[in-house]
């Protein structure tokens, strides 16, 4: 008890993650979000790369005030069913829900468990303070420097801004470069300038199936778009520059708009995976101008 005490009461020990997935999960997705005067309604979903990519304020600005959006990019999580559903069970109807990333494949092992089967769900519910101590010395060791006054007011400062931000976040703690960007020449040994990677899309299996449920009873059209890397990375996506729609199954609520991503030069990144806010001002304006050339938010 003293220990699930001490986990609440100092809340801003957590790592920087945690924190985020806390502030999506228990606040921000059961808040009002829009306020249904706006012609779409748009919600971005993803990993930690959506997190860090997708600016909310910048992709409103590009559509004149016909548009409100919200980034539910997860760090650390794929799985983006939960909190969608949280979303839509507080009464917030989107228009469109934009995925960097598919749902599950039909073959995935990472499906939902009973409580009784799922080991994290098991820990997150009878020990959600785990982690105490792991985090408390990494904060005492981050204070050092600064002092643990000014790191618990930086660590708030940044957890405030995931609201303010509509759920985007610079993710500081993998910044190991002066600014907040990678150098020009940066690399790394696993790129692959001659790879196009691809996403694998089944329009079959649970994840997809309780998706397509969704968007049916609730009506927001489902959007694949292009997510963001590294230029030296990959190879050029093919027709890069196309929003044609390609078709992912016969519903009309499904569709993927445009190559699979767009690539980046280093300094757009904060770390070799996760951009910083220049890079995710630039690609949110491309994506929203794309859109709208698509017809999708006309």
């Amino acid at each position: 008890m003293a220990l699930d005490f001490a986990h609440q009461k100092l809340r801003y020990v957590q790592a920087g993650s945690d924190l985020v997935l806390e502030e999506k999960y228990d606040k921000l997705s059961k808040q009002a979000l829009f306020s249904g005067q706006e012609k779409y309604r748009v919600i971005a979903m993803g990993n930690s790369k959506t997190l860090s990519s997708f600016k909310p304020d910048v992709f409103d600005a590009a559509f004149s005030g016909d548009v409100r959006s919200y980034n539910f990019g997860l760090p650390g999580e794929s799985q983006f069913l939960p909190v969608l559903r949280s979303i839509l069970a507080s009464g917030n109807r989107p228009t469109h829900l934009l995925l960097q990333l598919p749902w599950a494949p039909p073959d995935a092992a990472s499906k939902a468990l009973p409580l009784l089967k799922d080991d994290n769900r098991i820990l997150m519910t009878l020990i959600p303070f785990r982690r105490f101590f792991r985090d408390l010395t990494l904060f005492v060791f981050q204070s050092l420097h600064t002092g643990v006054g000014v790191e618990w007011m930086r660590i708030k400062g940044e957890i405030d801004s995931v609201e303010k931000n509509r759920g985007w976040y610079f993710i500081s703690g993998q910044s190991r470069y002066p600014n907040g960007q990678l150098p020009d020449d940066f690399a790394l040994a696993s790129d692959n300038a001659q790879a196009t990677p691809v996403r694998a899309l089944a329009p079959s299996g649970d994840d997809y199936a309780t998706l397509l449920a969704l968007a049916k009873q609730y009506e927001f059209k489902v959007v694949l778009v292009p997510w963001s890397a590294r230029t030296g990375e990959y190879a050029p996506a093919e027709n890069s520059g196309s929003s044609a729609a390609k078709v992912v199954s016969q519903s009309p609520y499904v569709a993927e708009r445009g190559p699979n991503y767009w690539l980046y030069p280093p300094p757009s990144f904060s770390d070799p995976v996760h951009m910083n806010s220049g890079g995710a001002e630039a690609y949110t304006k491309r994506l929203a101008a794309f859109l709208k050339d698509a017809g999708e938010l006309k």
